[in-house]
């Protein structure tokens, strides 16, 4: 009997480790089937949060961003805080497995699209063009080969032609002595004597310096009453509003799949989707604020008027930097001006005068030619970057009277207009870039249902929340991040 009562009491003492081994089990348990049940609610909350992506972002421009205004008056990032809290306990109130409840979401970081000078919309951008192109198939399909260069040569060549402007603009009238006949009160009778007289100098390129003074689009359209009227207040758009709502950059990394890409290239991707998503002339996207929106890219302006006109003239600087070259390097054009020059100068007795002649009117020559070539892309025609003598449009005399003519010429060999905006593109800082895009958003966003206050400054791509859940067990802490 002795033995057995040592048996129950050390079996006795085993059951009630074992009891409690067991209760500290189930309770783990239950802690941790709570914390996986709070878990699985959050991240179902986060990523429905997600879902809410703007539709008419996505559908026009093919951005996964949170319109954190949700069709409000003013975008809130905290906003989506409650979201997710109405979401997680919806959820766990429909599991019933334990009491619980998400007491506190806090926003800790959220990507802006317009944070780090536009990086965040760039980056979505990029993802975008990868998966739609190939870096070899775009640069194919756009032909900028020796665009993207053109610019290159502009300072030189303008720096010399405005330097020849300055010197002949300083040059003293050259003298001459002329006879001319007066009375002679003396004798009686007419005598003839010397004086000498300054002589204007006639600058056969005047006319066309003065044209580069004046609008140019009536040169370049045929009629402008054609041209789109629209107009925007651009105070109420991202790059010229005075404060902006901003999170804090990127949460995600994801420079190492963009390792391989040089900024050249990026820039590519870039191009590519403006000329996917908006509008430009002879190519206007519908319901859109404005028609001209690549031109609003390059001059912006508040009037489509005003941005053909910009992007006309920045094209017009291409083109005459392109077409001085040109002269400079043919043999016969070079005796024609030469030939001109010399008759000028001849005329004027100053011959000294005649290499800042010679500079000028070739100058006038490249500028006349230039708009013919423009007026030939707004038409829908082709105009190569380096031209040959075949391609010339234009004779030496039309720079003395030169009033505007027709686009001559078939246009089939060269690059086309869209083309040449490409090349534009490439010279515009990539941030000023950026927030010009987020503009044409905003005024097309805006011309829809539930968006008029619209604001890219309020869309978020991703966030990072820290959630505080109420629990029978003592509650929960998480720290979670979602983005697209």
């Amino acid at each position: 009997m002795k033995l057995k009562a040592y048996l129950t009491v050390y079996l006795a003492l085993s059951l009630t480790v074992l009891l409690a081994l067991y209760m500290a089990l189930l309770a783990g348990v239950k802690k941790n089937t709570i914390r996986m049940e709070e878990e699985l609610a959050l991240d179902t909350a986060g990523y429905s949060a997600l879902a809410e992506y703007d539709q008419e972002l996505l559908k026009q421009y093919d951005l996964f961003f949170i319109d954190t205004s949700y069709g409000g008056r003013e975008p809130d990032i905290a906003e989506i805080g409650g979201h997710i809290k109405q979401y997680a306990n919806k959820n766990l109130e429909n599991t019933r497995l334990f009491e619980s409840r998400l007491a506190f979401v806090g926003i800790q970081d959220a990507e802006v699209a317009a944070d780090m000078g536009g990086e965040v919309l760039k980056r979505q951008i990029i993802d975008y063009e990868e998966n739609y192109f190939g870096i070899e198939a775009l640069e194919k399909l756009f032909g900028g080969e020796g665009l993207s260069e053109a610019g290159k040569m502009e300072e030189e060549l303008f720096k010399k032609r405005d330097e020849n402007a300055a010197e002949l603009s300083v040059q003293k009238p050259p003298v001459k002595t002329v006879e001319k006949v007066r009375y002679n009160e003396e004798s009686g009778g007419m005598e003839i004597y010397e004086e000498k007289e300054e002589v204007p100098i006639e600058d056969p390129a005047a006319h066309v310096n003065e044209l580069r003074k004046k609008g140019i689009l009536n040169l370049l359209v045929e009629d402008t009453a054609e041209l789109s009227e629209k107009k925007v207040r651009l105070e109420e758009y991202i790059s010229h509003r005075g404060s902006l709502l901003q999170g804090t950059g990127i949460l995600q990394e994801k420079i190492e799949r963009h390792s391989f890409l040089e900024a050249g290239k990026e820039k590519i991707f870039l191009n590519a989707y403006v000329f996917q998503k908006y509008g430009y002339y002879g190519h206007e996207k519908e319901n859109a604020a404005l028609d001209y929106q690549v031109e609003y890219l390059l001059g912006g302006k508040a009037t489509d008027t005003e941005n053909l006109k910009a992007a006309a003239g920045k094209l017009l600087m291409l083109r005459e930097a392109a077409n001085a070259a040109y002269l400079y390097g043919d043999a016969a054009k070079r005796t024609e001006i030469a030939a001109m020059a010399a008759s000028v100068s001849a005329v004027t007795f100053a011959p000294y005068l005649q290499p800042l002649l010679e500079t000028s009117i070739l100058f006038a020559w490249a500028y006349i030619e230039s708009i013919q070539d423009v007026k030939l892309l707004l038409a829908g025609g082709k105009v190569p970057l380096l031209k040959s003598a075949q391609d010339w449009r234009t004779d030496l005399e039309s720079i003395l009277n030169f009033a505007g003519t027709s686009a001559d010429g078939e246009g089939t060999r060269g690059f086309t207009y869209q083309q040449y905006l490409w090349a534009l593109l490439f010279f515009e800082k990539e941030e000023e870039l950026l927030f010009s895009m987020m503009d044409v958003m905003e005024m097309d966003i805006r011309t829809t249902a539930y968006h008029e206050n619209f604001r890219m400054d309020g869309c978020v791509s991703g966030f990072r929340i820290a959630a505080k859940f109420e629990d029978d067990s003592g509650g929960c802490s998480f720290l979670r991040t979602y983005y697209y």
